[in-house]
């Protein structure tokens, strides 16, 4: 199913950009830099906990509160991730057809109400990430470190 491939690819290139910047020490995770968050950490920082209010939002939860996440490291992080992935992956698998069309009604943090699919969820909260990755890697060459490519293609496909 593309929703399986799809998370499983969001699944790897969430860790393999964090193994990366694991790689590259604790001072270029805090280190901060010119983006939309002022570090790789505030930037994965935000990214779980959007994921963890998606999650929570697909279990039917409309106004659901964001749990802050201590992540100090890029160790930290993985294993947060992890966490939260295998919680997801414990939900998604529980749920029919029927259940990732059935349309959900949820506010965000601003107060603005929407009615999606849990399916369009999945897609939106992948996408989110995809593109805070993007910037992850912008950053990293702001400070003169390589980026990692997490391109689908390099997805490696026993994975997939």
């Amino acid at each position: 199913m593309l929703r399986d491939k799809l998370f499983a690819y969001h699944q790897w290139a969430s860790q393999e950009i964090l193994s990366h910047t694991e790689g590259l020490g604790d001072a270029v995770f805090t280190r901060e830099g010119d983006s939309s968050f002022p570090s790789i950490k505030e930037t994965v920082r935000h990214v779980i906990t959007v994921e963890k209010l998606w999650l929570l939002r697909m279990t039917g939860i409309e106004k659901p509160a964001a749990e802050q996440f201590q992540v100090d490291t890029a160790a930290e992080a993985k294993q947060a991730f992890m966490l939260l992935h295998a919680e997801m992956e414990l939900y998604f698998s529980s749920l029919t057809e029927d259940q990732w069309q059935e349309v959900m009604r949820f506010t965000n943090l601003r107060g603005n109400s929407f009615e999606e699919t849990r399916e369009e969820m999945l897609f939106t909260f992948i996408n989110h990430a995809s593109y805070h990755r993007g910037q992850i890697v912008s950053l990293l060459r702001q400070f003169g470190e390589e980026g990692t490519v997490l391109d689908y293609i390099y997805f490696p496909k026993e994975n997939r």
